[in-house]
């Protein structure tokens, strides 16, 4: 199970090594162009997930994951696992976007649409923290596939 975590986990963390300062090159600035209604799609519906986690409902930001995370992590382990790592960071006070990326590829996971969210969050312990959520395009909907904070 723990590589299982580790996997999806890869998905978020990959994107937690953009700079702060949010630079993407020049390549990627023209693809984030070319989709930027996919980009803003997928935002609302990372902001609405994130919204689920903050809630500490985690059952629930489970159900509203994509089918692959949740064919790879079972419900209890997640709720276990946010219970243990994201709950003691809570409540959250700040989160502001710092970088997005769209991709047809994420490591480890299976080719398909994604984009990709770094926040600058600050949580309780008024530490700024990054805080990551990769999208996938599922059925005809935007499903967290990645989720991380470091």
């Amino acid at each position: 199970m723990a590589s299982k975590y580790a996997r999806l986990a890869l998905a978020g963390i990959a994107l937690l090594a953009l700079p702060g300062s949010a630079q993407v090159s020049k390549k990627q600035e023209k693809i984030n162009a070319q989709h930027a209604d996919a980009i803003a799609e997928a935002r609302t519906a990372a902001e609405a997930w994130l919204k689920i986690e903050d809630a500490e409902t985690y059952d629930k930001s489970w159900a509203a994951a994509s089918d692959y995370f949740r064919s790879q992590v079972p419900k209890e382990g997640w709720v276990r696992r946010m219970t243990e790592t994201r709950k003691p960071l809570d409540p959250l006070l700040v989160r502001d976007l710092t970088a997005s990326e769209w991709n047809t590829e994420m490591p480890n996971l299976p080719k398909g649409e994604y984009v990709a969210f770094v926040y600058q969050t600050t949580f309780a312990n008024g530490h700024p923290q990054l805080e990551s959520v990769v999208m996938v395009h599922e059925g005809g909907a935007w499903k967290m596939v990645g989720y991380a904070v470091q």
